[in-house]
């Protein structure tokens, strides 16, 4: 059993051996909260200093593990805010990037390295987005970097809010679907207390998940898909989704949460007739293409997965449903992160 399976299990127990399992694992839980609780003490005391880069840095994360939309809400910022005429960069950690320190992923919506030496989500984003794109275990110096070299004045940094090496203007927090009353890691999903959203700015509430009082301005977003797209040529091409209406597909999904991704092609007139799971950021080896060319009728997968798999000739029909974010009263979003006077009215 995976080390997904398991802590599912633990998280969301339906058993009494699943409940005996979460049980061992609370003093664990325990331990890290403390931990965590300990450091954002020294942080926000000044006994730990943040790095200062010459650009505003707004940081989109979650105080949960999983797939809460993180990315897309990091590209839905930095395009929204190139519009403005601001020179954006997003700026990511790279998970499971094989090279160390800081990688420029991409620049000007073409990817200059692999999956393998950038991170898989961080490669998607540099194919979307049309300013750089950056990632390294110390985001701080990967957010100079961006400075330095592209001179960009806005840092969006994916994923950041326990990262806080790097000194921010803005936290905005997505919600997801995780009930504020879960444990810690390893216990549960949280990797912060709920009372970490005191230091938000604002929060994104992603479909439809539950507001906390937190007396905190809350904007709804809703994660939509907008294409299908294949890999032809070397260049991406988008679809009309119209093409998975009564198809049969076997789905591919290596994220957090596949459930959701097979919920996504249902509502989208498709019969999925199988789901080949893998591991969050899955390394897709030639035994995963094989398995996956042989699964019969359409085969569809994420984007964050089609970033990896393209390399696989046996996949050349292979089609990725490309997720977008579509977020309320976006413009007044949008102006709180660009103008810290802003005072909208709170929830």
């Amino acid at each position: 059993m995976s080390l997904e399976a398991v802590a599912q299990r633990a998280w969301t127990p339906r058993t009494p051996a699943d409940r005996l399992l979460r049980a061992a694992l609370v003093p664990a839980a325990v331990a890290y909260g403390a931990a965590t609780a300990l450091r954002n003490r020294l942080y926000d005391g000044g006994w730990l200093l943040a790095r200062r880069v010459p650009a505003r840095v707004v940081s989109i994360g979650n105080i949960a593990v999983g797939g809460t939309g993180k990315t897309p809400a990091a590209l839905w910022l930095a395009e929204r805010l190139a519009a403005r005429g601001w020179r954006p960069a997003i700026v990511a950690r790279g998970y499971r990037k094989r090279r160390p320190g800081v990688v420029v992923v991409g620049v000007d919506g073409t990817p200059l390295v692999a999956p393998a030496d950038g991170g898989d989500e961080a490669v998607m984003l540099a194919r979307r987005f049309r300013g750089p794109v950056v990632t390294g275990e110390r985001r701080a110096e990967a957010a100079a970097l961006a400075c330095a070299r592209f001179g960009v004045d806005v840092v969006v940094l994916d994923d950041g809010f326990q990262h806080r090496g790097l000194a921010r203007d803005i936290d905005l927090v997505l919600l997801g679907p995780e009930a504020t009353g879960s444990w810690p890691l390893p216990a549960g999903p949280l990797r912060e207390s709920p009372d970490a959203l005191a230091r938000a700015r604002a929060l994104l509430a992603i479909d439809g998940a539950p507001r906390p009082p937190v007396g905190l301005p809350v904007f709804g977003a809703q994660l939509r898909p907008t294409a299908l797209v294949v890999a032809q040529d070397g260049a991406w091409h988008e679809e009309p989704l119209a093409g998975l209406a009564g198809v049969e597909v076997a789905a591919v999904a290596g994220i957090a949460r596949p459930e959701r991704f097979v919920a996504t092609l249902e509502a989208l007139g498709a019969r999925v007739r199988t789901l080949l799971r893998f591991p969050d950021h899955h390394e897709y080896r030639e035994a995963d293409a094989v398995r996956i060319a042989t699964a019969g009728g359409l085969t569809v997968t994420t984007e964050k997965d089609l970033v990896k798999l393209v390399e696989f000739a046996s996949l050349g029909a292979l089609r990725a449903v490309r997720m977008a974010l579509e977020v309320e009263r976006g413009e007044a979003l949008l102006d709180l992160v660009t103008d810290p006077s802003v005072d909208l009215e709170r929830d």
